[in-house]
């Protein structure tokens, strides 16, 4: 039995069975849902999918979007995420979603027949030249289409999808980074503790005197 090898066939099946469930979920739109505004800023329902199907391209191809502009301010992998949904922008959404499925399918053959083994090694075809190794690809691929596919819930009125096991390891990566936003990103003073409440389950993070967060390894009881 090969553990990294299964951690990334792991992934492999979360993609999968989360694009499924995307794939289902588009199936129930209707034709003015499509232009709908998602949280993703000036991103409509359509460019969501083209994002994803830009993505899927680039990983099958190695192809880079077209029009990439640099924008001050912006890192080149958000320019070329950019690119990639506006290449899209002329095209009906049926024909995105179209492209989005084939990208899918040729994605999944490739993975069936060469699969990935090494965790640690290189992605290959990274989007916008991220330097990614096998793991951190795949499981943010998992990540970048149930975070979408929640985007489009919303944007639609369609709430669902909470609990798939795609849902699961998302909430599982973002609890992981809690204590880093506490602790950089908020720049928490020493002492401080949140109290972080996932589906009802509390977990506290603690700020030591040198600044590091963690989580505690007890918690204070509930208010």
């Amino acid at each position: 039995m090969n553990a990294p090898a299964d951690e990334l066939a792991a992934h492999i099946a979360l993609w999968s069975r989360a694009c499924d469930d995307l794939d289902s979920l588009l199936g129930e739109l209707s034709e003015t849902d499509w232009a709908a505004a998602t949280d993703c800023p000036g991103w409509s329902v359509q460019d969501v999918v083209a994002h994803l199907a830009s993505i899927e391209h680039a990983l099958n191809t190695g192809e880079q979007p077209s029009g990439i502009v640099p924008v001050e301010g912006r890192s080149l992998a958000s320019s070329w995420t950019e690119a990639g949904v506006a290449e899209r922008r002329g095209m009906p959404h049926t024909q995105v979603v179209e492209q989005w499925r084939a990208e899918v399918a040729a994605r999944r053959a490739h993975l069936a027949a060469q699969p990935p083994t090494d965790p640690r090694a290189p992605a290959v075809n990274a989007p916008g030249g991220v330097p990614w190794d096998n793991r951190t690809l795949l499981r943010n691929r998992v990540l970048d289409v149930w975070v979408h596919e929640q985007d489009i819930r919303r944007a639609v009125g369609r709430p669902g999808g909470m609990d798939s096991p795609a849902g699961e390891l998302v909430a599982g990566i973002f609890a992981a980074a809690v204590p880093y936003a506490v602790a950089r990103r908020a720049a928490a003073p020493a002492g401080t503790r949140v109290a972080v409440v996932v589906d009802g389950e509390r977990r506290d993070v603690l700020v030591d005197d040198a600044g590091h967060a963690a989580y505690a390894t007890t918690q204070d009881p509930a208010d």
